[in-house]
């Protein structure tokens, strides 16, 4: 019994010191390896309202992620979840999305910028459709949030470009020629500068205008900026020079490759043959995909069309439905139908399956009953109206 009772007491005696030990672990060394609290200047709140049948939470998720991504965040896949859920409304994390530290002073008053809306303090929450309109679909915010150059002079000395150049004279893209440069080096170097204009490759009359910039990244994703003839950051290409619209029109065609020319056919004499171009792009392609492999993020580039979540995501809140719209200002769909009653309707030229009379965004804004911010009149092609909530 006694002895009984003497391990007993040892045992106790153990376990105190043990106790006191870690304790002292955690109030003196062990307190650098704790992560920082989150910085409520960089998380927000997004609502998901429902845009058609088939979505769930795991879709929004995906459209959220890649727009991050697409937007330069590495999205470390170790680590807290940038997303936290609670009922239908996401909270976006940016302290966990893995964003270059010189970037987040610009998250910071774009989200502040948002959450000082009506829509916000009303609604608890900003339309996750909105948060990816101003953010991915807005070139004022692109730029600044992917931290793209806003010199070209600046943008193009950071690259190492071949004196020889490609001219495309049969482009899906521009309405005239084109002279494409090409950068050398490995995954980092990776880059093209497109040139637009007048005038004529194979008669030496063509006259540059204004220039499209493709880089990477350092998260794997492609980066695209526009400059004018002087060398500042365009919003747009010129509609009468060029198809390409906005950045997040390059990204819809692109996607996350690297694209060969999708009609030229001829080679002029004097510039890098189509085929040795063509030769280039898939060498680099190949770079990029290795590359890609070797990240551990949460985005799988291996499913790239999961990209299609993002657009998802802007389409559906620029092309609503009654559902959608109900889901927005609380209420039932038959006084959304007797508010909208009058307004045109149509299908989505690409995704039938979100019904055959959706509305425009314009339109479901105008008779909003909270203020919102407005976003770009469309969120691909030049627009007549583009926020700036960052000057």
């Amino acid at each position: 019994m006694r002895f009984r009772l003497v391990s007993c007491i040892g045992r106790r005696a153990t376990l105190t010191r043990a106790i006191f030990a870690l304790a002292v672990a955690l109030l003196s060394g062990g307190c650098g390896d704790r992560p920082a609290p989150d910085d409520p200047g960089l998380s927000i709140e997004l609502r998901w309202l429902r845009s058609y049948g088939r979505e769930s939470r795991a879709d929004v998720e995906a459209g959220l992620l890649w727009t991050l991504s697409f937007l330069g965040a590495a999205l470390p896949e170790q680590g807290t979840d940038p997303l936290s859920w609670r009922g239908d409304v996401v909270t976006l994390h940016l302290d966990h999305a893995g964003i270059d530290a010189s970037l987040l002073p610009h998250w910071k008053r774009l989200l502040g910028a948002l959450k000082a809306s009506e829509e916000y303090r009303a609604m608890g929450g900003l339309d996750v459709g909105r948060f990816v309109a101003l953010t991915l679909c807005s070139p004022n915010h692109y730029y600044a949030l992917t931290g793209a150059d806003t010199s070209y002079e600046k943008a193009y000395a950071r690259h190492s470009f071949a004196r020889e150049r490609a001219a495309i004279v049969e482009s899906a893209v521009s309405h005239g020629d084109r002279l494409v440069e090409i950068a050398e080096g490995h995954i980092s170097d990776i880059a093209f500068v497109a040139h637009e204009g007048t005038g004529s490759v194979t008669r030496d009359t063509f006259v540059p205008q204004e220039r499209e910039l493709l880089d990477v990244m350092a998260n794997g994703q492609l980066r695209f900026a526009l400059y004018d003839e002087d060398g500042a950051l365009k919003r747009t290409a010129d509609p009468v020079l060029t198809g390409a619209g906005k950045p997040s029109k390059c990204l819809w065609c692109h996607e996350t490759a690297l694209s060969r020319p999708f009609t030229g056919r001829t080679s002029v004499p004097g510039y890098v043959s189509l085929a040795e171009f063509e030769h280039r792009i898939a060498s680099q392609m190949q770079e990029l995909r290795d590359s890609r492999s070797k990240l551990a993020s949460r985005i799988d580039f291996e499913r790239a069309q999961d990209h299609t979540y993002a657009e998802l995501l802007y389409i559906t809140f620029y092309e609503p439905s009654a559902e959608r719209v109900a889901h927005e200002w609380n209420i039932p769909v038959a006084q959304v139908r007797e508010k909208l009653a009058g307004l045109s309707t149509h299908t989505h030229h690409e995704f039938a399956f979100l019904g055959a009379q959706l509305y425009r965004r314009r339109d479901v804004d105008a008779l909003m009953p909270y203020g919102v911010l407005e976003p770009p009149t469309d969120p691909r092609e030049p627009s007549a109206y583009e926020p700036d909530l960052l000057r």
